[in-house]
């Protein structure tokens, strides 16, 4: 028989078992009343209304072939217009993730931070991305100066009769470089450093908002598909079969034929076409998960679908999203490159592949000359106008790559 004094004290060990308990594991309810308030729809509607109004845009822009946009009675560039709801939309979501999980974004800093390659990675894109997007409003664009055309970098020089006149001291017959301009000028006599961030904030707008647009309709396939088996899923895989058939690149090129040449349809044509293969990565990893323990437990305590996706779903595929859509980046800033290097875009736009093909095109490097009085030149003469937009470019791709090899190490939960 137990004494008053021993069940006081299992009280208290139960009661004290009882706080650890509460203070160890999250109170999780699936109550409908507390799981779907305004903060569970908000996000999916304002995100989904955003890109609706970027599709819709583009759409606009590649039907009339404006590239411009009156909007509260401002002339807006289209391309601008697009990348600002795409960098709107990831701003959206990383806020809403901010709110709901701090905790999470601390630990992914300390991660990186220990990680001196993948932090120098991230510090450089981010620097590279930043500079490009604010370049077209802290400076205006640089003017075409015919007769400093082809200047040397600091570094370097060049001989006098090559360029029109030599914004230095000639020495010898040889033109040096100028701190004037450090990295040299480019065939239209604009400073390097400028025009190769003004072209990179084109190449990183086409890649930004194509990559959004892409990113968004291959998680929703994916889920969709994995998690709901059956004929829609043999629907939807088989819609991106016929997708994958279809490289972007030429249907791109087929396009222009019907439409004229602009960065709004090339932005859709990647968007629109380049999902099927995150779609296909993110079905196989639902298919996976739908089963996990920790998923089946969820559903037999009372969460419905949406819940569940939302919950436990989609945090797990973010690493490996993440990854895809990294390359997918990669990807869509060669393809605007190649394309603008064969004069498939618009010329007048500045981007890298017309910077290296106004290098490698010129006959002189005085523009105001007849061609057949011009002194003529090879490019390899003066590669700082092939290497610094081409060495930019190179090293971003570089960078992206090696991130996008780590990126789902970071964001494993499992770690």
């Amino acid at each position: 028989m137990s004494s008053p004094t021993d069940s006081s004290s299992d009280s208290r060990r139960i009661g004290t078992e009882k706080s650890v308990s509460a203070d160890r594991f999250e109170s999780v309810s699936f109550d409908d009343s507390r799981s779907y308030g305004i903060g569970w729809w908000f996000v999916p509607m304002l995100t989904a209304a955003i890109l609706f109004v970027l599709v819709a845009s583009g759409v606009h822009s590649a039907r009339t072939g404006s590239d411009t946009l009156t909007i509260i009675g401002n002339e807006i560039e289209i391309i601008d217009w697009m990348y600002a709801l795409a960098v709107l939309f990831v701003g959206v979501l990383v806020i809403a993730r901010l709110r709901s999980a701090p905790a999470l974004v601390i630990q992914l800093f300390k991660r990186a931070r220990g990680q001196l390659l993948v932090a120098i990675n991230i510090l450089y894109v981010l620097v590279l991305l930043v500079a490009a997007s604010i370049t077209p409003y802290i400076i205006s664009e640089p003017e075409i100066q015919p007769l400093r055309a082809v200047q040397p970098p600091v570094w370097s020089s060049v001989p006098e009769t090559a360029l029109p006149i030599c914004q230095a001291t000639v020495s010898e017959g040889v033109c040096p470089g100028t701190m004037s301009a450090p990295f040299g000028t480019n065939a239209l006599g604009q400073g390097m450093i400028k025009s190769t961030l003004l072209s990179l904030n084109t190449t990183f707008q086409v890649a930004v908002t194509a990559s959004v647009i892409a990113a968004t309709l291959g998680i929703t396939v994916g889920v969709i598909a994995g998690y709901y088996r059956g004929r829609v899923d043999e629907f939807l895989m088989r819609y991106v079969d016929i997708q994958r058939a279809l490289p972007a690149f030429f249907v791109y090129i087929l396009l222009i034929l019907i439409f004229s040449r602009s960065y709004a349809l090339m932005i859709l044509v990647f968007g629109l076409i380049s999902w099927g293969g995150i779609a296909r990565l993110v079905r196989s990893e639902v298919m996976q998960l739908r089963t996990a323990p920790y998923v089946r437990a969820a559903r037999l305590s009372g969460a419905n679908s949406a819940l569940i996706i939302r919950r436990h779903i989609l945090p797990a595929i973010t690493g490996t999203v993440l990854t895809a859509v990294a390359m997918l980046f990669a990807k869509f800033m060669i393809y605007e490159a190649a394309l603008s290097f064969l004069s498939l875009t618009d010329s007048s736009v500045a981007s890298i592949g017309n910077d290296i093909t106004t290098a490698i095109g010129r006959e002189a490097g005085d523009p105001t000359l007849d061609p057949g009085r011009s002194p003529k030149f090879s490019w390899t003469k003066f590669p700082w106008l092939v290497y610094l937009p081409g060495g930019v470019l190179g090293s971003l791709l570089l960078a992206v790559s090696l991130l996008s090899d780590t990126i789902e190490d970071l964001l494993d939960p499992r770690e």
